[in-house]
């Protein structure tokens, strides 16, 4: 019985299962499917977490009782080069009242001590403030008040954290003061109002510009806003979470606050003294590219930059078309000197003598008779002196701004060469300066070539049209020993703490001149001042070395030809002379009385000199 029992309980062995192997294929291949699917899904989940994580966090909050607002920025500063603020953003407030929850059934307790803080800390009128709630019921979002300042809320924020409260009563008060917060915006301000206005520029409340630094470094200056977020409670107190904003850099410019100041307050002094048409300068280190100070006669409030009152009569701006403001905003935000081109005049003359040097077919001594004019083709081409100036050599003609000695030099150098100068002086092409809207100014087409007439005028500084930083940079590479430096307004940009992210050292272009022609040059400008045409630049104590230059004015659009009895009056110059530490470029456009008195200008330019070279501590080196 036993041995019965015991064969009874003999499990059976389980018959093995056979696998199709195509069909463990095809599971093998359709694990593989899907674990593919679901990394590709977690890659897209994970991509739209970091780049609309916050967006869809807020879809979803908002369908439950929830608020967002934007954190912004802090656009970064622009500074001079000594530190000196010129642009900043300053903290603003927006007093925004919720009254959809004032007005809603059961927080009628809320309304009394809410406005009662209401006409307290913010003056409102109280049967004003009811009515505008009461009109407003269904709205959460009312601003009522804009661009407060922190003095103009902090007793408001001490009384809501209960700082004043010193009964149970008072207590009360204040937790039921509902519906009340203040909305973050920063405000772009300019502490010195019109300094430098057109080399700055200005931005609109979107952080954007069209003009100046605040244009061409808009993606430093610039942050990224940041976020809060949060449910309401049943308290109707908000539970919070922020994202902080990331602040913009810092602009650190190359322009010298004091020195821009002696710019304009000479261009005001001079526009009120010979009334010209404009008015400009440029002060510029010749070693680095750097613009030190950069100015016209058209300026504006920063603060306010689209304000015509003052210009023009109210009368006149209430019959004046928008597209009319526009046209004459636009004109008043040029900065001239980059935007404007103008036949430089006898301010060529330098670049001339210095091209023919170095292709050796002058020297120090080459002898030329000026009898007073050149025939050239069927024209008669006059020097400024009709009698002539006699036989005379390079410097002489330099000094003394002789045509027809330039004349012959462009006859040895020929078209082809002369234009191959230009090019290399950076004429006819944008400097590369960091501001926007350059003008490239306009010259001979290299490939076209030039008549003999027209390289004749060009040799003296017409006929061809330079902007203000373009004959700035051009000049300061004759004085320099040869080198072509970028011109630039910015020095540097550093973050909020002070830390680099960009440097703008000096940027070597090319090599204009070789140092022994750059050495001869500075021997030509200082005998301009000297014994020349250029004897009112004279500063004493002071190597000055420079050139005059008269231009008739050409028509700029319309018409074909010159403008009889306009001129555009300009000198160049550096100090010292031997070793230039400051180049100064001023123009005048055709003072009144006599629009070809270079003495004007050039008491405009020691105007301005004699006040920046002490700044500067350059030192006297000449007797007086």
């Amino acid at each position: 019985m036993s041995e019965v029992r015991k064969k009874r309980v003999v499990r059976r062995r389980k018959p093995k299962i056979k696998f199709d192997k195509q069909k463990y294929r095809n599971l093998k291949w359709a694990y593989r499917v899907i674990i593919g699917f679901l990394f590709i899904m977690c890659i897209v989940i994970v991509r739209i977490n970091i780049t609309e994580g916050d967006n869809y966090s807020i879809k979803v909050l908002q369908q439950q009782s929830f608020t967002s607002r934007v954190v912004p920025f802090k656009r970064g500063d622009i500074k001079d080069r000594n530190g000196n603020v010129l642009a900043t953003s300053v903290m603003m407030y927006n007093l925004v009242i919720d009254c959809k929850l004032l007005k809603a059934d059961g927080n009628e307790r809320y309304m009394e001590p809410t406005v009662n803080a209401l006409v307290k800390y913010f003056g409102f009128d109280r049967e004003d403030l009811i009515t505008s709630i009461n009109e407003r019921k269904n709205s959460s979002y009312w601003v009522a008040k804009k661009e407060l300042r922190y003095e103009d809320i902090k007793d408001y924020q001490a009384y809501e954290k209960g700082e004043f409260a010193k009964t149970d009563e008072e207590e009360k008060a204040v937790n039921n003061t509902k519906g009340i917060w203040f909305e973050e915006e920063y405000k772009r301000q300019y502490p010195y109002s019109t300094l430098a206005c057109s080399v700055l520029g200005f931005s609109n409340k979107n952080n954007q510009a069209t003009i100046g630094i605040e244009a061409s470094y808009n993606d430093y200056l610039n942050g990224i806003n940041g976020r809060e977020y949060g449910y309401m409670d049943a308290e109707n107190n908000m539970e919070t979470v922020v994202k902080n904003a990331e602040n913009g850099d810092n602009v650190i410019s190359s322009i010298d606050m004091n020195i821009q100041r002696i710019v304009q307050n000479g261009i005001k002094k001079y526009m009120k003294k010979y009334s010209p048409k404009r008015i400009a300068a440029v002060i510029a280190d010749p070693n680095t590219g750097e613009i030190l100070a950069m100015g016209d006669d058209s300026t504006f409030d920063l603060n306010n930059p689209d304000k015509l009152e003052g210009l023009y009569s109210k009368s006149q701006l209430e019959k004046m078309s928008e597209k009319k403001q526009s046209e004459i905003l636009n004109e008043l935000w040029r900065n001239y000197c980059i935007t404007d081109s103008f036949e430089p005049g006898s301010t060529a003359k330098p670049f001339t003598v210095a091209a023919a040097m170095e292709e050796n077919l002058v020297n120090k001594k080459t002898k030329f008779t000026c009898d007073g004019y050149e025939k050239v083709d069927v024209f008669k081409i006059k020097c400024h002196k009709e009698d002539g100036h006699g036989t005379i050599d390079v410097k002489t003609a330099v000094a003394q701004s002789c045509n027809d000695y330039m004349m012959f030099l462009g006859r040895k150098m020929g078209a082809k060469t002369f234009m191959k100068y230009q090019s290399r002086f950076g004429f006819g092409m944008k400097t590369g300066i960091d501001l926007p809207s350059e003008t490239r100014g306009i010259v001979f087409d290299r490939e076209k070539g030039m008549g003999i007439v027209d390289l004749a005028t060009n040799t003296f500084g017409q006929n061809f049209t330079v902007n203000m930083v373009q004959m700035v940079a051009g000049f300061s590479s004759l004085i320099n020993g040869g080198y072509y430096y970028e011109p630039h307004v910015v020095k540097q940009v550093v973050t909020q703490d002070g830390n680099l992210v960009k440097n703008y050292s000096k940027t070597l272009v090319k090599e204009t001149i070789t140092r022994e022609t750059s050495d001869f040059i500075k021997e030509c400008l200082k005998e301009v001042v000297k014994t020349g045409t250029g004897k009112t630049a004279a500063i004493p104590g002071y190597s000055v070395g420079g050139k005059t230059g008269t231009a008739e004015k050409v028509y700029t659009s319309g018409k074909i030809g010159r403008i009889k009895g306009q001129h555009i009056l300009s000198f160049i110059g550096c100090v010292p002379c031997e070793n230039p530490q400051v180049v100064c470029y001023t123009v005048m456009d055709s003072p009144a009385g006599n629009s070809e008195a270079t003495a004007y200008n050039t008491e405009f330019w020691t105007y301005i000199m004699k006040q920046i070279l002490p700044y500067m501590g350059i030192d006297k080196t000449e007797k007086n």
